[in-house]
């Protein structure tokens, strides 16, 4: 059983992390040479790789060492939490491989790729709420009436000493770390991992990233306790969390060198550059930190880290960044033009498009709901290019014909 804490401490992390074995994997740190080139930086960038953790997500190291202080109980009674579904799965994870019952609270909107995995391990699944915060209080109320152990997902402890073994990975991977990008949803991350980085070198700045749709940490710095939101909305679910944890928070706030918030559309523009130039499947929290990264490299300084906190991203929700990406970066375009209503009419129009090497997706006709003439068709296409130059080489060539053409937003 492992030691009960009411503290974060460098040497307990430590001994977390010896204790661990193979129940957790030593994530990669991933030199990237394309990041470093994209953002100019001349100080070398290093992805930590959480997403390969068990379970797709750092959350596996915390639930793992609260099972351990508590196995005992844990077997006895079970265990409960509430999660957006990181936390439940590596709860979940560790609870089966050890012979202990779980059961998770989530809430309703939480996505069905964290659904499906967590319900393989086996645990007693509750949808409740419409936030984390409803899900939480509904566990703890099931707690009480049932006796099972709960298992904060970031505002305890040993949680928190749990996740801050990343942090002796990454000294060990990148002894000369001088800055590290770290997500925040309840803080229990950055509190871990945070405490043991400056407990070995204070010098170690600490950036802090949020979410633009759940950012609760710097008004909560301001106020100097936890703020709470009245809602939250953004892609990087892991962050979705309407108030910091008061133990979280009170490490944090000593902790945090700089903070940075970044959109769904930054975050969504990261996702698809890590896909495509790192073959890394990440969700939002992960992509949040590399958008930090590329909005603010003045904050780099020497050898940095960027955590990727996770990758459980639905593939429907990936489907979607991937289709506003490509248009975004002008490689997909969708566009109508009025052409006559007869043969040879659209071989001449994809003859324009087919002249500029120009990928045909899609083309469809529409002759009744439009207020064009009887003889002319609308006829909606969409097209793939290379990029900006190669779509503005298409728009100057189809605006040198007669026919009216109109891009989409």
């Amino acid at each position: 059983m492992a030691k009960a804490v009411s503290e974060l401490n460098a040497s307990h992390i430590e001994e977390l992390a010896k204790s661990f074995g193979e129940a957790l994997r030593e994530t990669p740190l991933i030199r990237s040479q394309s990041l470093e080139k994209r953002v100019q930086s001349k100080q070398a960038l290093f992805l930590k790789a959480e997403n390969l953790q068990f379970t797709g997500s750092f959350k596996a190291r915390g639930a793992l060492a609260k099972i351990l202080e508590i196995l005992k109980e844990a077997k006895e009674k079970g265990v409960i939490t509430a999660s957006a579904g990181n936390h439940a799965q590596g709860l979940a994870f560790h609870a089966s491989r050890l012979g202990v019952s779980a059961k998770i609270v989530m809430p309703i909107g939480t996505p069905i790729v964290k659904m499906r995995a967590t319900k393989q391990w086996g645990p007693e699944i509750i949808l409740f709420g419409e936030s984390y915060q409803e899900a939480y209080e509904e566990a703890t109320r099931l707690a009480k009436e049932s006796g099972r152990a709960y298992v904060h997902a970031f505002d305890d402890w040993t949680v928190m000493a749990g996740q801050g073994t990343i942090g002796v990975e990454i000294l060990r991977q990148c002894p000369d770390v001088s800055s590290v990008f770290l997500p925040v949803g309840g803080g229990g991350l950055l509190a871990g991992v945070g405490s043991y980085l400056k407990a070995k070198n204070p010098k170690i700045k600490l950036i802090a990233v949020q979410a633009e749709g759940c950012s609760s940490l710097i008004p909560s710095l301001k106020k100097g306790s936890p703020v709470s939101l009245d809602k939250v909305n953004t892609i990087a679910e892991g962050m979705a969390v309407k108030r910091m944890g008061e133990k979280s928070f009170s490490i944090c706030q000593s902790l945090v060198d700089e903070t940075v918030i970044v959109s769904d559309e930054e975050i969504s523009d990261a996702l698809l550059w890590i896909l495509e130039n790192e073959r890394l499947f990440v969700e939002g929290c992960g992509g949040a930190t590399v958008a930090a990264a590329m909005k603010r490299s003045d904050l780099i300084s020497g050898s940095s880290v960027i955590l990727l906190s996770g990758g459980n991203l639905d593939v429907d929700l990936l489907a979607r960044i991937i289709e506003r990406g490509l248009a975004k970066q002008g490689r997909r375009t969708q566009f109508e033009v009025v052409i006559p209503d007869s043969p040879g009419s659209l071989e001449a129009l994809l003859h324009v498009i087919a002249q500029e090497q120009a990928s045909i997706l899609q083309v469809h006709h529409e002759r009744v709901f439009t207020k064009t003439a009887l003889r002319e068709v609308v006829t909606h296409i969409e097209i793939e290019t290379s990029g900006l130059e190669h779509l503005q080489r298409v728009k100057a060539s189809l605006e040198k014909t007669s026919w009216p053409v109109r891009f989409l937003p």
